[in-house]
């Protein structure tokens, strides 16, 4: 059709230059193994069904002590209603009484002077400061589209969060609610290890460090679960999508 009406316009009529695509001559179509290597990952035609968000933080010391504060969110968005599923994972591993004596740090203080950008970022922003020697830490995240048809189904969580805290003052913390979903590793003199997703916001990781031979690592997962959509339907794109997931808002 569009072939067609273009030969229906009057000569008078002017059209745009076609663009230049001679760059791509010598250009290949990528294989299907080399485009699973690419980052980034696009959608077409597609909306989000499900979504989950897991998020651990685990922290190591040299005396043989393992923390290990997670939790999970599970979300259903098929209904007229979202609803949404919370549980959190706290462990505590000690080698003798690694951890609930609590090895000392080395008496460095972590000056935090906004880098952790609550109030001026938003999106992913992932912040390490470590005031110490022969540490080991890292923030990730890891998204993954999956076909709804793979989604296991929403557990029935108890929504509650939770805490644990040591005599050291060790404390380990997950909590959801209207200020987002948060996980938390404090140990006094040896730092904090902190991941939390903020409505209108996004995600925050933050490391900070005032001892030595420490292995800590923040690591987030989202999950989104995508239904095609009927041939009247007009799906969100993707972006849009994300955003509403990063929202969390019931």
């Amino acid at each position: 059709m569009a072939i067609a009406a273009s030969g229906m316009l009057a000569p008078d009529v002017a059209l745009s230059t076609t663009s230049n695509f001679s760059d791509f001559a010598n250009g290949r179509q990528l294989s299907d193994a080399e485009l699973g290597q690419l980052r980034g990952r696009f959608v077409d035609k597609g909306r989000i069904l499900f979504f989950g968000v897991q998020m651990t933080s685990e922290w190591r010391n040299p005396a043989g002590g393992h923390l290990r504060a997670g939790a999970t969110l599970h979300g259903d968005l098929t209904g007229r209603a979202p609803s949404v599923s919370f549980e959190p994972h706290l462990t505590m591993v000690s080698a003798g009484n690694a951890v609930v004596a609590g090895p000392s740090g080395n008496g460095a203080i972590v000056r935090d002077g906004g880098t952790g950008g609550i109030g001026n970022a938003r999106g992913v922003v992932q912040s390490i400061q470590a005031a110490g020697d022969f540490n080991a830490a890292a923030n990730d995240l890891q998204i993954d589209v999956l076909d709804a048809s793979q989604h296991p189904g929403v557990p029935s969580g108890s929504g509650a969060s939770s805490s644990q805290q040591l005599p050291s003052g060790t404390r380990i913390s997950a909590s959801y609610g209207p200020q987002g979903m948060n996980v938390a590793l404090d140990m006094p003199g040896m730092g904090s290890v902190t991941q939390a997703i903020v409505p209108s916001r996004g995600l925050r990781q933050s490391i900070q460090l005032t001892s030595d031979l420490q292995q800590v690592r923040n690591l987030t997962r989202l999950q989104l679960y995508m239904g095609q959509s009927g041939a009247d339907a007009s799906p969100p794109g993707l972006r849009t999508a994300i955003e509403s997931v990063r929202q969390l808002r019931r």
